[in-house]
């Protein structure tokens, strides 16, 4: 009886050790291994369109869908979240073509661009983004306008560009009237020259939409009338005088 039970106590000391020593390698294994994980490469090169229709088995609209997601999730690989100034923004911008070139009637790929991409500090980078921009944006159909409005916007507070921001502006304005364009839109260039020190030009947009733009809503002629006196400084009896010939159909 003695000897079973030193026995079975061998056997469990056997056992302990052979735990012991199977958790030490555990830990020993986790702690080396702690620093390797996948890291990102980096943005990836671009196929050509013909490429990225054959990966889909000619289907155009899966490419776009598929390659889409992969750029929307780009750089987030195992632990890491890449920084906006890490990315190639060159490479990114013919991505950006590429998807466009898929689908130009999705708002997908510009949403990423203007909302994500498009919050780089890295003045160059915004330009990528810009110009893509400004492509997606007078596609016709739908709300397209609004991408050259953040075009503009970015334009004007990521690169700083006041001159670029004012062409985009201008490119807004004139969009057809069958475009939807909301009023705030076609007022853009006005907020751009104001920005810009030029209220005399500023004000003489403004004051020629409030003069001659028979479709405002009342709220908007209200927007425009603050905007003339609390912003670029013109008299309110000035602005009444606009509004009588407002009235009389000048």
């Amino acid at each position: 009886m003695a000897t079973r039970l030193i026995k079975t106590q061998e056997k469990l000391q056997r056992i302990k050790i052979a735990l012991g020593l199977a958790l030490g390698l555990n830990l020993l294994f986790w702690g080396m291994s702690s620093g390797i994980y996948a890291r990102w490469e980096g943005v990836p090169p671009v196929p050509t369109r013909r490429g990225a229709i054959m990966l889909t088995l000619g289907d155009a609209e899966f490419a776009y869908r598929s390659l889409a997601l992969a750029l929307q999730n780009l750089g987030d690989v195992g632990r890491d979240v890449t920084p906006l100034k890490d990315y190639d923004y060159r490479r990114l911008g013919q991505w950006f073509y590429l998807l466009h070139s898929l689908d130009p009637l999705s708002d997908h790929v510009p949403f990423i661009a203007a909302y994500y991409f498009g919050s780089t500090k890295v003045p160059k980078d915004s330009a990528v983004v810009v110009d893509y921009l400004r492509t997606a944006g007078v596609v016709p159909g739908g709300e397209k306008w609004r991408w050259l409005a953040e075009a503009a916007y970015l334009a004007q507070h990521r690169m700083y560009n006041l001159q670029l921001a004012l062409e985009i502006a201008y490119q807004l304005a004139k969009l057809p009237d069958n475009s939807d364009l909301p009023q705030w839109a076609r007022q853009m260039p006005a907020f751009v020259l104001k920005n810009r020190g030029d209220k005399e030009a500023a004000r003489q947009m403004m004051e020629n939409m409030l003069v001659t733009d028979k479709n405002a809503h009342p709220q908007e002629i209200s927007f425009m009338k603050l905007f003339l006196i609390e912003d670029l400084g013109v008299d309110p009896q000035e602005v009444d005088r606009m509004m009588r010939m407002r009235a009389e159909g000048h």
